[in-house]
């Protein structure tokens, strides 16, 4: 079986053999993936477009075929992932945490090891803010699925511009996931991401009012550039509770202020995929990040000479290495880079799946 969405080659053996082999764990986490099918997306629906660069880089992706990423990727380890599915606002919600909970649960042909015992993926429900609490508490109670991925985008009628973190994860909603001790990956809104002082204020109210929710904020808050990262993690590095996933962060500069600020124990791997099968790198340019990358998007007009294109690896093991040369240049080992790359998310899920048979 081959994958669809990208071809394994010499460069990125030979990137993974000298930067990523030597030092990543054997056991491995996703604590941030997408999964679907096409059948999960209604074409005859118009969905909302940002015109953001992942449009044109992969489409669906299954399960089967995610694990064979993983198997391609990362020979010789063993990986496991939270998934869920692409916040697309024409996107089948209910169908595709059903998909993705037949998937990770005995009944789809997955082995889910005992909550005691370990171990095996889990998944995350889309969840639409509109919901009552009720329908919610049916989406969570679906078989290994142990939290909830809201996102804007499935505000009914979203055309777009800023929006309260309440308004697509309504306090109906957090209330409910308190009660289970469920958890939230939280996309922040806001063009000024974790630079703006509402998503801080409205983060702290929400670990106040709900302490019993897992918060994951993704994208280390959506990161990408140096001030996002300099103003916003200093108001959150008191509460050990609030914790991130690194998703699609590429930049050194704002994983050494993450490590510095909230300490490797509270940041987990994730991969964002399937948008970074894309190959190359990326530079910055204030708080402006520019992909370089060989692919024949219709975005993609920083280009370089064929000879230099020709060296790009996949841009998940260029966000990898980033995330690895940070660890180790500030003095972290095995133990640091085992909790991002597997131990602190793998701990979490199994806490929260021993939970679930209470649901």
């Amino acid at each position: 079986m081959t994958h669809p969405y990208f071809e394994y080659t010499d460069v990125d053996r030979r990137f993974f053999e000298e930067r990523l082999e030597p030092l990543l764990p054997e056991r491995i986490f996703d604590a941030h993936r997408h999964v679907q099918l096409s059948e999960h997306l209604d074409e005859t629906q118009e969905r909302f477009e940002r015109g953001s660069f992942p449009e044109g880089i992969a489409g669906p992706e299954s399960v089967e075929q995610a694990r064979l990423g993983y198997e391609t990727m990362f020979p010789g380890r063993e990986v496991e992932m939270l998934a869920f599915g692409s916040p697309q606002s024409n996107c089948d919600c209910a169908a595709n945490n059903a998909y993705v909970s037949d998937a990770f649960s005995p009944a789809g042909g997955a082995h889910v090891p005992a909550p005691q015992d370990g171990g095996g993926s889990a998944g995350l429900a889309l969840s639409r803010p509109a919901w009552s609490a009720r329908r919610l508490l049916e989406e969570l109670r679906r078989p290994a699925i142990i939290g909830i991925k809201p996102y804007e985008r499935l505000i009914d009628g979203f055309e777009g511009g800023d929006v309260s973190i309440f308004e697509f994860c309504p306090h109906e909603h957090l209330e409910l996931l308190d009660e289970l001790g469920g958890w939230l990956t939280l996309h922040l809104p806001r063009k000024e991401r974790l630079a703006d002082w509402a998503n801080i204020e409205e983060i702290l109210e929400l670990r106040a009012r709900y302490p019993k929710v897992v918060l994951v904020i993704a994208h280390l808050g959506r990161s990408y550039a140096g001030r996002y990262a300099r103003e916003g993690f200093p108001p959150l590095a008191d509460d050990p509770g609030i914790l991130f996933d690194n998703s699609a962060v590429l930049n050194p500069a704002v994983h050494a202020l993450a490590f510095d600020r909230l300490g490797p124990g509270r940041i987990m791997w994730g991969s964002d995929q399937p948008v970074f099968y894309m190959r190359g790198r990326r530079r910055w340019e204030g708080d402006r990040y520019i992909n370089l990358t060989s692919g024949d998007y219709t975005w993609n007009t920083d280009r370089e000479p064929p000879e230099v294109e020709a060296t790009y690896t996949l841009s998940l093991y260029e966000a990898m290495a980033a995330c690895l040369d940070t660890l180790m240049g500030l003095g972290y080992g095995e133990a640091e880079i085992g909790a991002v790359f597997h131990d602190t998310a793998r701990c979490l899920v199994d806490e929260v799946l021993a939970r679930k048979e209470h649901w």
